[in-house]
């Protein structure tokens, strides 16, 4: 009956692990690349029904699309310097309960397999990261500040907020489930417990030196702004998590007898079952040695970059010579997290394949510099602090390669209309509804606002949108 029993767990063992390798192979198989949002069906029969193949002007470079990173995860060289251990224990144990839209899996590790896993990261971090002066009351908790040192702290939080709004930080990040329409940020409403604020002020201002593949743009804060964006994030309620209700003395009694209610064969059984499992997968050897093991075995190497764990797959070698001109631009700013060009990048945002054929040269540069609204403010594009130099890079590469032949802008270039033809116009604008959806003086918040679409969009743009909307934009 013993040898029995010990078979049984055997194949129990055994048959638990290949279910956790195949689960991981699905899960893992769904994560390796970035996916961008998935298109509407709707837009898709559109694109089939009007669009046909769009003709594209040769770019003098590849177009690298962040929604096919080789890998969805940051490197992990130095991921405990990022945050504490303890934060570090509970996300490897599960990260969607740590943050809502996490999209590591749960890996089922236990308590000494997740310290091993921590005990190999260390041992390939960098001893420190550099640091950065800060006000020593800053490292204060605002029940320990003086008077003067909160309203201090309270104008930098203020100011942060501010620069918050600006960066439009919340349409990629979620805050305890609320904003991140692009959905590519993770969850901020608990990033306070667990951030270094060394280490954040160095991610905001540089994120490609820590995550190459990084979807996040290069925003050009200054160091006053930086640091102003970061007591906001470190001190705002919005990025604290919410403190847990204590539960009733009659559920805990509950939860206890349950537990008694377990009886020592199933105890015993269980850890019969753990110790076959245990042996199968963490080696002899250091713990730093079984860390690293625990990492291979769970396959984190697919996401994520790590020092002294190879892949099962060669990746391409990257060239990381910088780009310059409006490659560089681009890539620094992250364009393609939000727009699409020539079938890659974002749905989130307009279409740029063929901008410089749609709106002036003269908008183009100016809304570089200094977004305006246009669109409802949840869709609003960050300001990204570009220079005068950096816009007028943009403005000549659209011009020149962001066209099409298809657009007649020579034919209604410097047109004046007639009052006639303007009243005619004025005429057909109330017939067909156009208020409906679009405001000028006044009107509907569907669509774009017209107040000031003669300043933005070429007059042979707007007659071949308003002849084909479906052209240019399939989901108009």
């Amino acid at each position: 009956m013993k040898i029995f029993n010990k078979n049984r767990m055997f194949s129990v063992s055994y048959f638990a692990l290949a279910y956790m390798v195949i689960g991981s192979i699905f899960v893992f198989g769904r994560v390796l690349f970035a996916e961008a949002p998935e298109p509407d069906p709707f837009f898709l029969e559109l694109e089939e029904l009007y669009r046909g193949d769009k003709k594209y002007k040769q770019l003098p470079f590849e177009l690298d699309d962040p929604h096919k990173r080789p890998k969805n995860g940051p490197t992990l060289k130095n991921v405990i310097h990022k945050t504490n251990k303890e934060w570090l224990k509970k996300w490897i144990s599960n990260p969607p309960e740590i943050v809502p839209n996490a999209r590591m899996p749960r890996l089922m590790l236990n308590d000494d397999e997740i310290e091993a896993v921590l005990a190999y990261l260390t041992s390939i971090a960098d001893n420190e990261l550099p640091k950065q002066e800060w006000d020593p009351y800053l490292s204060k908790h605002e029940d320990e500040m003086s008077d003067e040192e909160y309203e201090k702290m309270d104008v930098l939080v203020s100011g942060g907020k501010a620069v918050w709004g600006r960066a439009r930080c919340n349409l990629c990040h979620p805050v305890k489930g609320e904003g991140g329409a692009v959905g590519v940020g993770p969850d901020l409403g608990t990033i306070a417990e667990k951030i270094n604020r060394d280490w954040l002020y160095l991610w905001i201002k540089e994120p490609k030196s820590y995550f190459h593949d990084t979807q996040m743009a290069r925003y050009r804060f200054n160091d006053k702004e930086l640091r102003l964006l970061i007591e906001y994030i470190m001190r705002d309620w919005d990025f604290i998590p919410e403190e847990e209700e204590e539960e009733d003395e009659e559920e805990e009694e509950e939860v206890e007898r349950e537990n008694e209610k377990t009886s020592e064969h199933e105890a015993s059984e269980s850890a019969e079952v753990e110790e076959i499992t245990k042996s199968s997968i963490i080696p002899e050897g250091s713990l730093a040695e079984k860390g690293k093991r625990i990492i291979e075995l769970s396959r984190c190497f697919i996401c994520h970059e790590i020092e002294g764990v190879s892949d099962l797959l060669t990746i391409a070698e990257r060239d990381d010579k910088p780009a310059e001109g409006f490659e560089g631009l681009l890539n620094d700013i992250k364009c393609m997290t939000c727009h699409n060009i020539q079938g890659k990048g974002g749905t989130f945002a307009p279409e740029l394949t063929h901008e410089g054929s749609k709106l002036k040269e003269s908008w183009i540069r100016d809304f570089l510099q200094t977004p305006d609204i246009i669109r409802p403010l949840l869709k609003q594009m960050p300001k990204f602090n570009l220079t005068a130099e950096e816009a007028e890079t943009a403005v000549k590469f659209i011009e020149e390669y962001f066209v099409s032949e298809e657009i007649p802008l020579e034919k209604f270039a410097d047109v004046e209309p007639t009052e006639e033809e303007i009243g005619k116009g004025k005429e057909l604008y109330d017939a067909k509804g156009c208020r409906t959806c679009h405001t000028m003086a006044e009107g509907g918040v569907v669509g774009p606002t017209l107040k000031r679409v003669g300043d933005r969009l070429e007059n042979g743009y707007i007659f071949a949108h308003l002849k084909d909307p479906y052209r240019e934009m399939p989901d108009a």
